[in-house]
């Protein structure tokens, strides 16, 4: 009579341990299929660094300034790759599962090649003077639209927000959407700059960045 607890408690933690186990199993299993990648998109690394070189053209140079122009410097090669941090892409993902989003559209640009540091309150926020006239990336919410031919994949944003008018009446307001571009965080998310690329983690850039051929033609 005295072992029947041992034996229950023993046969309580054992159908603990198991159900556990089966809980773990299924959110491993959901959560595999979940974030599971479609093979149709699937590059191996050689045709990534391949694609990835073959970009380089089209990548120019980032144009000069005068002063670069005076000291006949080289020219500098723009962005090849950017990188954002996976709690930025987290707080995207969360706006667009409450504002029923269906993805994000993603646009190449180009930051002034001159920004008057000297204002104050701009909504337009300043890059690192390294960056300025390099090529970046640009992320824009989209949201699906039924249309005769099908659904089409819409940006949507509220892209003005009156700050003083909140501030003084004290009043929250809901911003739809987003256009959102990187912010550095920590260290340097475009690349180049820095010329090596590989110095930071960027494997796919293979190719050293040549330096254009300035000579008269």
């Amino acid at each position: 009579m005295k072992l029947k607890f041992p034996i229950l408690f023993t046969a309580l933690i054992a159908v603990s341990v198991a159900a556990c186990q089966q809980k773990e199993t299924a959110k491993v299993e959901t959560t595999g299929q979940d974030v599971a990648i479609p093979d149709s998109v699937l590059v191996d690394v050689r045709t990534a660094k391949e694609y990835v070189q073959n970009y380089a053209p089209h990548a120019g140079y980032v144009d000069q300034t005068e002063e670069e122009v005076s000291a006949r410097a080289p020219k500098k090669p723009d962005t090849r790759c950017v990188w954002f941090s996976k709690e930025r892409l987290r707080q995207m993902l969360n706006q667009l599962e409450q504002e029923k989003g269906d993805g994000v559209r993603f646009y190449m640009i180009t930051y002034n090649k001159k920004y008057d540091t000297t204002l104050i309150g701009r909504k337009t926020p300043v890059p690192p003077k390294k960056y300025w006239g390099y090529n970046t990336l640009l992320m824009v919410s989209t949201k699906p639209v039924q249309t005769e031919d099908g659904i089409l994949h819409f940006d949507y944003y509220e892209n003005i927000v009156n700050q003083e008018s909140i501030a003084n009446k004290n009043t929250k307001v809901s911003k739809n959407g987003f256009i959102v571009t990187f912010v550095p965080e920590n260290r340097g998310e475009l690349c180049p700059p820095p010329s090596n690329c590989m110095s930071i983690g960027a494997t796919l850039l293979i190719d050293t960045l040549k330096k254009p051929d300035l000579s008269p033609r």
